[in-house]
This record gives C-alpha cells, structure tokens and sequence, in this order.
C-alpha cells in the first residue's frame, strides 16, 4: 500500500495513559467499596434467616419509628 492509496478518516483523540500507581489506587479503592459493602449487607450476618425475618429487619432499618 502506498501514501497515495491513503484515506483521511478523521481525527483521533488519544486515551490518556494512567500511570501503575493510579491503576493500584483506582482498584484498591474499589476492593474497600466491595468489602464496605459485604460487610453491610454480606450474607454472613443472615445466615439461616427466613424471607419473613430479613424483611422484618431490612423494614426495622427503614422504619425505626415504629418499634
């Protein structure tokens, strides 16, 4: 192929590159996120629990007033 057979197709806007250290931060960030919310609403804490006591609960959480 030669520079005659060229197309101009149109601009290219190029990514910005992240450096290692942004990626380590970015993704460390997001694994305490997870564990914040496994902690929170993690099975672990319901283990056993029926459908009728984890909306007893969920309910007891949102409504606090009517206890």
């Amino acid at each position: 192929m030669t520079s005659n057979n060229l197309e101009y197709v149109g601009k290219m806007n190029p990514l910005r590159l992240t450096s290692l250290e942004e990626d380590r931060k970015k993704e460390q960030a997001e694994i305490l996120a997870d564990q914040a919310h496994w902690k929170k609403y993690g099975t672990n804490r319901r283990s056993g629990a029926s459908k009728r006591e984890i909306m007893e609960e969920l309910s007891r959480e949102r409504f606090p007033w009517e206890e």
